[in-house]
C-alpha cells in the first residue's frame, strides 16, 4: 500500500509544545510521511538515537493486550518491525529533510487495543480511531513538532475514511514548569486549539485527559 505524504506550515507561535526558554522559530515547515515499510528505516534511526524511547518501548505500549506483554518483554523491537511490514502500525512521521525529528503515533482500536480500560468508567463509547504517543528528537523539541505529527495524523485518518478520533493529553496546570520529554500525549492546549473538546479524564490520573474530534472522510 502506497505510504501518504503531507507538507504542513507551522505557526510554532501558536503551539503551546513552544513554550520555552529556547529561541523560538517563527515558523517551521516539515513535511509528514506515514510510517511503513518505505520509512522504517528513518523512524529506526530516530529511535536507536534515543535508545528505543520510552525505556525501551520502541512505541509499542498501546500495540500490546495485558496478555502479550511478558511474550515481547524485551523484544519491542522485533516486534513493531514486525507490525510495519504487516501494515499494522501507524505513525504520521515528521521529517526535517532526511531526517525523522518525531511522530504521532495513530490507528483503529484492533491495533491499538492497550489501555482501554478507562473507558469503562466514562459514559461514552469508545473511538473508531486513536492517537495515543507522540516522541520528539531531542534536538527539536519546543519547536511544533508535535502538533505537525496530530495534523498529518488527521490527515491520514481523513483519507483511510475518517471517523471518530480520541486523543490522550496530558494536563499541565497553569504556571507549572514540566519536561517535554514526559508529555507523551501531547498537550490539552494543542489538542483544543485542532478541534478537539475534552470528554473527561482517562482513568484514576486527573492528569490524562480523553479528548474526541470528528474527522469528515473526504
Amino acid at each position: 500500500m502506497k505510504k501518504l505524504t503531507t507538507t504542513l506550515s507551522v505557526d510554532s507561535e501558536g503551539d503551546s509544545e513552544s513554550r520555552t526558554k529556547h529561541p523560538r522559530q517563527s515558523a517551521a515547515r516539515y513535511s509528514v510521511r506515514e510510517l511503513g515499510s518505505s520509512t522504517w528505516p528513518d523512524f529506526e534511526r530516530m529511535v536507536e538515537k534515543h535508545n528505543g524511547v520510552w525505556g525501551g518501548c520502541w512505541c509499542t505500549f498501546f500495540h500490546l493486550a495485558p496478555s502479550e506483554h511478558k511474550q515481547w518483554s524485551g523484544k519491542h523491537r522485533e516486534y513493531k518491525k514486525k507490525l510495519v511490514r504487516a501494515n499494522r502500525s501507524h505513525a504520521a512521521l515528521v521529517y526535517d529533510g532526511p531526517d525523522v525529528v518525531g511522530w504521532c503515533q495513530f490507528g483503529p482500536l484492533v491495533e491499538l487495543p492497550g489501555r482501554m480500560r478507562g473507558y469503562g468508567d466514562m459514559d461514552v463509547s469508545p473511538p473508531d480511531w486513536r492517537t495515543t504517543c507522540f516522541f520528539v528528537d531531542r534536538d527539536h523539541r519546543r519547536e511544533g513538532v508535535a502538533r505537525a505529527a496530530l495534523e498529518g495524523a488527521l490527515r491520514f485518518i481523513k483519507a483511510k475514511g475518517g471517523g471518530t478520533v480520541d486523543g490522550y493529553p496530558i494536563a499541565i496546570p497553569r504556571g507549572k514548569k514540566y519536561s517535554s520529554s514526559f508529555i507523551w500525549g501531547g498537550t490539552e492546549s494543542m489538542y483544543r486549539d485542532l478541534g478537539f473538546r475534552p470528554l473527561g479524564s482517562f482513568g484514576t490520573s486527573n492528569r490524562v485527559m480523553v479528548m474526541r474530534k470528528v474527522v469528515r472522510s473526504r
